[in-house]
């Protein structure tokens, strides 16, 4: 079973082959004998925090059914680092948890002052130190001898920012069938969370899914308190790092649709209740989330109804069934709000994605607002469509169009983005199978500049529903594949902003070389001729 140990920003990632086990277990070396360390259900990985200085020694052993049936070599490694974790206490102080170092005699706390430089404030011989932030925010840890009566510094920890490891929001609204859900932005960097009852010792749910923020919950009553608890894994167990404030049933608050979120819907009854749960968690208040039923013939009209019925800021829009792009069209007709975005009826949003996008378009006078999104499979989360923009700044969109289409920067995907309504009214959607390869370049070409953040904000989930419209597309006839592909480079081409038909032109010639080298079908090399020449 191979097995790899990588240093990394002074945490250790473990990795090991994964051979379907039902457990993994770590063992690590302390003295001359090896001690379990953990346990790791469910996947092949694991992070480890607060590593003490020096060799170490470890190796994985694999269980099914509880009988031993893999193990790993042993690894050895040598960890010189010095890893902090911050932890938020009452009334402003802040608790720093380090790595140990045996021959350390103390550890000394550095702040920045004022972003002058760092200046020593705090001494401690304890695994930690804690300290009453003001309004430093970037401190460093660094373990020191005595030698002559002076401090002699052996080594530094990273700089650490007090804002991180912080609970940003946490609500509890009800869900479908009047169930309740849980939801919570956490703001650093966590192993998994835990959730509580209020007086509970026991978590009612643990998860080492490092940016979970969703949570169902059945059968308790509105009157309960939860707390979310964040940890981090390290060789002596979990580590608490963030605790949230208790929180129990509140009430969706809305005013007006200063965002208009579509959602089209169809046979949808299996997993649109979370896609709506996580849109409703948004701390933007001022959310219509519009969700349109392309004529399902399953039970999901039944959920839509229930939403509209108990939030004033869910719309319901019934149709007859016409394709996405139709759906999403409905949805545009019908919404009220300054912006607009979209989001699949089995995908999740994070609670600070509309705000997020809305706070940097509002403020950066842009058309569009963008930032990657999470790819969620089996393997776990990929990041896509990071894109080589300066983060919240305006960016003319001619840049944007110039690497559409190019590799690594295939972004035309439609929900990781928030667009001006009055430019979305008057150009919707293609009714055309490559909905989205479609209609991203056209209504890109419309807008004047564009804005960009770094963290990803959409969740694109292939693993509740692994199939996707483009992988029945995938399976048509290569005849059939070249139409639909030539209609969405066309609709583009000809919709597009007349004043930017050149690079229109140009990215629709990229997009198709690309379908060319995967196929033998000679028309791909007629119609970039045509576009080339100007007949499109």
């Amino acid at each position: 079973m191979d097995f790899t140990v990588e240093i990394k920003e002074s945490k250790i990632y473990l990795s090991w082959s994964d051979i379907k086990a039902d457990s993994y277990k770590l063992f690590m070396k302390k003295g001359d004998l090896f001690y379990e360390c953990t346990v790791i259900n469910g996947q092949n990985s694991i992070r480890l925090s607060l590593l003490p200085y020096g060799e170490h020694e470890c190796f994985i052993q694999a269980y099914k059914n509880g009988r031993l049936v893999a193990e790993s070599d042993r690894h050895k490694f040598l960890f010189d680092e010095v890893d902090v974790e911050v932890v938020h206490e009452k009334d402003a102080e802040v608790k720093f948890i380090y790595s140990k170092y045996e021959q350390a005699e103390g550890y000394r706390l550095y702040k920045n002052v004022s972003g002058q430089g760092f200046s020593g404030c705090k001494n401690s011989d304890a695994d930690y130190i804690k300290y009453k932030v003001g309004d430093e925010k970037e401190f460093k840890i660094k373990p020191f001898v005595m030698r002559d009566g002076k401090r002699e510094f052996i080594a530094s920890s990273p700089v650490v920012n007090v804002d991180s490891n912080r609970f940003i929001s946490l609500s509890v609204y009800k869900s479908f069938n009047y169930n309740l859900f849980l939801s919570w932005n956490f703001e650093g960097f966590a192993d998994g969370f835990l959730v509580y009852t209020e007086n509970s010792q026991t978590p009612i749910f643990e998860t080492t899914d490092p940016l979970c923020h969703y949570l169902s919950l059945f059968d308790y009553k509105g009157s309960t308190h939860f707390i979310v608890k964040a940890f981090v894994n390290t060789i002596n167990g979990r580590v608490i790092t963030a605790v949230s404030d208790t929180v129990s049933l509140g009430i969706r608050r809305f005013k007006k649709p200063e965002v208009s979120l579509i959602i089209p819907a169809y046979n949808a009854q299996d997993y649109i209740v979370r896609s709506i749960d996580s849109a409703l968690a948004s701390d933007f208040s001022d959310l219509e989330i519009i969700i349109v039923n392309d004529g399902s013939t399953d039970g999901t009209q039944k959920i839509i109804d229930w939403y509209d019925k108990n939030y004033t800021n869910v719309v319901s829009v019934e149709k007859e069934n016409g394709g996405v792009a139709d759906a999403r069209n409905a949805g545009i007709q019908a919404a009220k709000g300054k912006y607009i975005a979209f989001m699949d009826n089995d995908d999740l949003i994070r609670p600070n994605m509309i705000s997020k996008l809305y706070y940097s378009a509002e403020k950066n006078h842009c058309d569009i607002a963008i930032a990657p999104l999470y790819r969620i499979t089996d393997k776990g989360y990929s990041v896509h469509c990071d894109l080589p923009f300066a983060e919240d700044v305006p960016v003319d969109t001619d840049r944007y169009l110039d690497i559409m289409y190019t590799p690594g920067y295939y972004n035309c995907a439609i929900w990781n983005k928030l667009y001006k309504a009055s430019i979305v009214k008057e150009h919707p959607l293609g009714k055309l199978k490559y909905e989205d390869v479609s209609w991203t370049p056209c209504i890109i070409s419309y807008a004047e500049n564009i804005c960009f953040l770094k963290s990803p904000l959409y969740e694109w989930d292939r693993k509740t529903r692994p199939e996707t419209f483009g992988d029945v597309l995938a399976r048509q006839s290569d005849d059939d594949l070249f139409e639909h592909r030539k209609q969405a480079m066309l609709f583009f081409v000809r919709n597009g902003n007349p004043e930017k038909k050149d690079i229109l032109r140009t990215i629709a010639i990229r997009r198709l070389k690309r379908y060319a080298k995967n196929s033998s079908n000679k028309n791909y090399e007629d119609l970039i001729e045509k576009i080339e020449d100007g007949k499109y």
